[in-house]
């Protein structure tokens, strides 16, 4: 075999050289996936910290709960219209409709697409009346409901009047028959009976400041009965 021969031979191949826009694009790419990772984790931890500020704030004891409470009130007493109260999507883990347990919450939308929990009423004694028109026994407890509310509404007592699933022209009727100036919502789907696992009607569950039931009486509520239970949560 000649020198020449055997130079060409072990002579290495020179490698291809990499496409220099192949190259550009790779790191277009990369670039581009630590941005948007870093966004992702300034907005992940943004959020983050806004929700416990909120719940930090929603959860202060005193004045600031006071005046959450009054807000939340001021806004179900102002609806032009009935609200339309649902238990769907409420967390309710640890909550049950017994006494000394922290009241389930629900949800009350207005007409205008805004919405009040339970929860926010906190700060407020609260009675919440299960009711309905057809309802003799929630006719008869209604007048002493009424005079309740407006005897200590100025101590902070909130009677809301949840009715079971009729129609707004039967509501506002019987709000208007019966002067009713509590705040009066309408479980369109029973969803709220089903969790405070009410089966008759009328039902009254008393609950204090802090959200906790401290009574709950099935049946038809006297006014002997309203007052005593009343002096629990006042």
């Amino acid at each position: 075999m000649s020198k020449s021969r055997k130079n060409r031979s072990s002579r290495r191949k020179p490698e291809p050289k990499p496409n220099k826009q192949k190259r550009w694009a790779l790191l277009a790419i990369i670039l581009g996936l630590l941005v948007g990772a870093a966004f992702i984790y300034f907005y992940a931890f943004q959020d983050g910290g806004t929700s416990s500020s909120t719940e930090a704030s929603r959860s202060e004891p005193g004045a600031s709960s006071q005046e959450s409470g009054d807000q939340a009130l001021a806004v179900l007493l102002a609806a032009d219209g009935v609200p339309i109260a649902s238990a769907r999507g409420v967390d309710n883990k640890g909550a049950q409709p017994a006494v000394g347990s922290p009241a389930p919450n629900f949800k009350m939308q207005l007409p205008d697409g805004e919405t009040v929990t339970l929860n926010d009423l906190k700060g407020h004694p609260m009675i919440i009346n299960f009711w309905a028109t057809w309802c003799p026994p929630c006719r008869r407890e209604m007048p002493d409901l009424i005079k309740a509310y407006e005897a200590h509404k100025d101590e902070g007592l909130v009677v809301l009047e949840v009715n079971s699933a009729e129609a707004p022209v039967q509501v506002e009727a019987f709000i208007k028959e019966f002067g009713v100036t509590a705040p009066v919502v309408i479980d369109a789907r029973n969803e709220v009976l089903g969790v405070y696992r009410t089966n008759g009607l009328p039902a009254s569950f008393f609950i204090d400041k802090d959200g906790v039931i401290q009574a709950h009486w099935p049946g038809f509520l006297d006014a002997n009965t309203l007052n005593q239970l009343l002096a629990e949560i006042l």
